[in-house]
């Protein structure tokens, strides 16, 4: 029979890197957001339309983005919470065993 070790402290660190990551993420779709915004159309309707288009897709993948960072932001939430439910798991079969031995 085999051991895993999880050292709960590192996982601990994880899901906070993880949290930074999902911040930045979600900055990235604000500047996904603002760069379809500073395309001005031209005098023709052809440029108005593909300024548009651009402000559209834009805007499309900003939505994407905040979506990945709320997804990733959630996943380092449930990281954190197994890490401190490992460490309680861990702390309650301590006691149980203090109680044995």
């Amino acid at each position: 029979m085999g051991f895993i070790m999880r050292e709960t402290d590192a996982v601990t660190g994880a899901s906070a890197m993880t949290a930074g990551l999902a911040g930045e993420a979600s900055g990235h779709g604000a500047s996904a957001a603002a760069a379809g915004a500073v395309v001005p159309p031209g005098i023709e309707e052809i440029s108005a339309a593909n300024a548009a288009k651009i402000a559209a897709y834009t805007a499309e993948v900003a939505a994407m983005v905040e979506a990945s960072a709320a997804n990733h932001a959630a996943y380092g939430v449930a990281t954190g919470t197994s890490a401190a439910i490992t460490t309680l798991t861990d702390a309650l079969s301590a006691a149980g065993l203090a109680d044995v031995i």
